[in-house]
């Protein structure tokens, strides 16, 4: 699909919406942003799998379709520092939810002994 912005998305940097645009004027029908982005991950994919030579890249000039070394590396980049802070994020907030979901057993000392001691009976 990515085939079709061919002489469009490889001369220049675009934007999303000016793609999008300029998909629905050459071929009178909508394209979702979403549907756009996974068009583009699975183009890429191509190239990952060796099965093309150029590259969809992103920056926040818009995208490229390329085969520009330089630029595929800072546009992977920038995914892999997304995926990080999307880690970190992962991490933190998974531990504040656990810590939020501790169970308390009892009220005392006395009360967490005798539900202890049934568990293991």
């Amino acid at each position: 699909m990515i085939e079709l912005f061919k002489g469009y998305l490889d001369k220049e940097w675009h934007t999303k919406t000016e793609c999008l645009e300029w998909y629905e004027k050459q071929y009178f029908t909508k394209l979702n942003e979403r549907e756009f982005r996974r068009r583009i991950e699975s183009f890429n994919e191509k190239y990952a799998g060796g099965e093309t030579e150029m590259f969809v890249a992103h920056s926040k000039k818009g995208y490229l379709l390329t085969n520009d070394i330089d630029i595929i590396k800072k546009s992977l980049l920038d995914d892999y520092r997304r995926a990080l802070k999307l880690l970190k994020r992962n991490s933190r907030c998974t531990k504040a939810l656990s810590e939020k979901n501790q169970i308390s057993l009892g009220q005392n000392e006395a009360d967490l002994y005798e539900v202890v001691m049934k568990m293991g009976a």
